[in-house]
């Protein structure tokens, strides 16, 4: 299969007919073809990506190979666009390093490197970054960048949910105690409920063993110094603002032992909310077409969430809270207009389904066989060859990629673009300059 040659815009992940109707509008600038082989090649037409439908969009590559920098150039994509595609939709990051909040600058150090795309330096003006409540003082000490705080309303977690966070089985003693807790928060509170109150209904059970009420008040005392849970919650309408891109910075949080991944319960509860919110608001939109052909939307918009590191939240190997939601996304969310940008350096790891769904694979040089194998397995029957034959032609300067597109069914050599904004995510270096 030869690379495609010529002078004319491409737009990726979009049909012939949308193309056709909507021309370039809802698009973002992403990468130029390459034309030429070699360590420096000639540079061709640009590559401009459908933003304006649900997608799956896969990013590999190895450590430091610009993961991150081509997400950020997505991100830089939605913020561009026209207000009136801009406005129905609201982007979600999960920043797992904390990197992202430097996007608000402009990358000044760049500048002649962007003129010579025809770009220029320019920090995003419809971006915030909000952090969870228990870590705002954190933040604010340490005079790290943050636009707001969230949290999760604790009566609106489910027994379920607290079983996964807390990694119980129901043949564990505290598994009864768990259930008999919640059933009688929400009878007796409603959903407006906090950590106190809880733990004020477990000591309200007598006929259960001390042994286990202590040890299930433990487990709620060590969610409660997460910082993430409250009795109002933040609601998920108000997260998801119109036309703004929400980082998600859960960079603080690491592994507790005998506890789920903090970072996931993040993923896992925000995921939901949003699924379902979605899924009810495509309902009202639907009525709307059919009432008076004109969609309604005063609700939540159609949103993206993109996840770097996503085999930390869809691992292939084990369980995780965030995995069978996640799937679902992957599965049925682009109907209720739900779209996923998952990047990795480890695709051997990363779930299945994850990597067989994806219908725009963005890949920069991966050169671990465990890796390669992995990708290789989303092959389509239109591509004669197997996809680690193309990262040979690929240069090994970092910003190269290969770019396969299902709606094309076409297979692009490119350079990702420089960013206009400033890059949080360079290589630490003990030099000065």
């Amino acid at each position: 299969m030869s690379f495609e040659l010529s002078t004319e815009e491409v737009i990726i992940g979009r049909t012939e007919k949308d193309i056709k109707k909507y021309g370039k509008k809802g698009t973002g600038y992403l990468a130029k073809v390459v034309m030429s082989s070699g360590e420096n090649p000639v540079l061709g037409r640009k590559i401009l990506v459908d933003l304006a439908r649900p997608h799956v969009v896969l990013i590999c590559g190895k450590r430091g190979g610009g993961k991150s920098y081509t997400m950020s150039v997505f991100l830089e994509g939605f913020a561009q666009l026209a207000p009136d595609v801009r406005n129905r939709m609201s982007i979600f990051v999960i920043d797992t390093v904390g990197i992202f909040w430097s996007m608000k600058l402009p990358n000044k150090e760049d500048a002649n490197m962007l003129y010579d795309w025809g770009l220029e330096p320019q920090g995003m003006g419809n971006f915030r970054v909000l952090v969870p409540q228990g870590k705002l003082d954190f933040y604010k000490k340490n005079k790290l960048p943050v636009d707001e705080a969230f949290s999760v309303k604790t009566g609106d977690i489910d027994a379920m949910e607290w079983f996964s966070m807390f990694r119980l089985k129901w043949s564990d003693k505290e598994a009864a105690l768990l259930l008999d807790t919640i059933n009688k928060c929400k009878e007796t509170f409603g959903t407006y409920y906090s950590f106190s109150e809880i733990f004020s209904v477990i000591d309200s059970f007598k006929d259960y063993d001390k042994e286990v009420t202590f040890s299930l008040k433990n487990r709620f005392k060590v969610a409660d110094s997460w910082g993430l849970f409250s009795k109002e919650g933040t609601p998920v309408v108000d997260m998801a603002k119109p036309g703004y891109v929400n980082v998600i910075d859960v960079s603080t949080y690491g592994q507790v032992l005998g506890m789920e991944n903090i970072r996931e319960i993040v993923v896992a509860i925000l995921g939901k909310r949003l699924f379902e919110e979605r899924e009810m608001q495509r309902k009202v939109e639907e009525m709307g077409l059919i009432e008076s052909g004109e969609k309604k939307s005063n609700g939540l918009p159609m949103i993206w969430m993109l996840i770097d590191e996503a085999h930390m939240f869809m691992p292939n190997d084990r369980s995780s809270m965030a995995l069978d939601i996640l799937l679902e996304w992957v599965r049925v969310g682009r109907q209720p207009g739900l779209s996923l940008l998952l990047a990795t350096q480890r695709p051997e790891r990363l779930h299945n389904d994850a990597i067989s769904q994806c219908d725009l694979f963005i890949s920069m040089r991966m050169t671990a066989q465990t890796d390669i194998k992995s990708v290789n397995a989303l092959r389509p029957s239109y591509l004669n060859q197997d996809i680690d034959k193309f990262y040979a032609e690929m240069p090994r300067a970092k910003g190269y990629a290969i770019i396969l597109d299902d709606n094309s069914e076409k297979l692009w050599l490119v350079r990702i673009r420089p960013r206009a904004t400033w890059d949080g995510g360079k290589t630490a270096s003990a030099f000065k300059n």
